[in-house]
């Protein structure tokens, strides 16, 4: 745990100090514009998973076609930007994107059958970069009071992340493995509604850390009225050092090692949905076979894969975002504000009155 919190605290310091450097670098020389260079707002959304959980009708995807919008969960950030120049912008965020799936919502018959779910809230503090394509300052005209600027934008950077997947029982599979000898706790005594966290069931051979980075990339466009409030709307995706945003990578740990509740947590599967892999044909044996095959359950021959270690999970965002413009004079209009200033309240110097003597 402390070196979990020690790797967080190098992550977060490392965004920090990159941010920093960048912008000491980078200072506007346009001091004209600097009045505008700085805001800070938050943003709001859905938060999307894309990984070995859920999918729709065959092997992972990766891609939209695979997403479950029904699945989608809430995110926020807050946020500080400046402005470097016209064209690039340096953003720091820190915020949490919630993410889930469930293999239920998948017709591709080996993830029904499997029925793994999970919950997970990811915990961001992300050092951005945006790359302004496209600027139009005044969409109003110079006339009228009300003015409106439109900016469109794609973003890349570095995220810092902590997670922790959980997930719940299912009875169904907590009945059969009882009924199997699987396991000695009464089914009956379990806790349906608690969301455990999967990492310290150890579900799969092996340890997993919950800090990780991510590579976040997107596009985003932004309104700015009276340079005074800035709303947008931005889609980002990450791409992950991890994949156990989901809790499953590889494949089953041995249940010698498992407690009854973790040994239900890594193989939710039961009877009927065994059944239902092997055929429509009503089997007696058919998912007591199906489980000791090693098909959705551990055994000590090759294979028995519970996921695909050779991708990383990724997830993103939709979110709507709202920015308040810091408005400071730039240096030369406060230089030249501060002389007018001193220069009116001086008093001007008078010319003494002399009196020439007369003889």
């Amino acid at each position: 745990m402390m070196f979990c919190y020690l790797a967080l605290m190098k992550t977060k310091s490392l965004i920090i100090f990159t941010l920093g450097l960048i912008m000491f670098t980078f200072s506007d020389t346009n001091h004209a514009q600097a009045q505008y260079d700085l805001d800070y707002g938050f943003a709001f959304g859905t938060g999307h998973f894309l990984g070995d959980v859920g999918g729709k009708s065959t092997i992972r995807q990766d891609g939209a076609s695979d997403l479950h919008l029904s699945e989608s969960r809430f995110s926020s950030h807050v946020f500080v930007r400046y402005r470097v120049n016209n064209y690039l912008t340096l953003r720091g965020q820190l915020g949490t994107v919630a993410v889930a799936d469930d293999d239920a919502n998948s017709t591709y018959l080996p993830r029904v059958t499997r029925n793994a779910h999970f919950r997970n809230s990811i915990n961001e503090l992300s050092a951005r970069a945006e790359v302004h394509f496209l600027t139009l300052p005044n969409l109003t005209g110079r006339t009228g009071k009300f003015r409106m600027g439109l900016q469109a934008y794609g973003l890349a950077g570095v995220t810092g992340f902590s997670h922790a997947p959980q997930a719940q029982l299912d009875q169904n599979a907590a009945e059969y493995h009882f009924a199997r000898g699987h396991i000695s706790s009464n089914p009956n005594y379990f806790d349906y509604d608690r969301w455990y966290d999967l990492r310290s069931m150890n579900t799969e051979p092996g340890d997993y850390s919950i800090v990780a980075l991510a590579i976040p990339f997107g596009l985003g466009t932004m309104i700015t009225f009276n340079n005074d409030i800035r709303l947008g709307v931005e889609f980002v995706w990450n791409l992950t050092t991890t994949d156990y945003l989901d809790d499953v990578s590889h494949t089953w740990n041995n249940p010698a090692y498992l407690s009854d509740i973790a040994l239900v947590l890594s193989s939710p599967s039961s009877a009927e949905l065994l059944i239902q892999s092997e055929g429509d044909a009503p089997r007696d044996e058919a998912g007591a076979n199906a489980f000791l095959d090693g098909s959705f359950y551990y055994h000590d021959g090759p294979g028995s894969p519970r996921g695909n270690p050779d991708k990383n999970d990724t997830y993103g965002s939709l979110q709507v975002t709202v920015a308040k413009v810091v408005k400071s004079r730039s240096s030369y209009s406060q230089a030249t504000f501060t002389s007018y200033k001193w220069n009116k309240r001086r008093p001007k110097s008078r010319r003494p009155n002399f009196t020439r003597a007369k003889y």
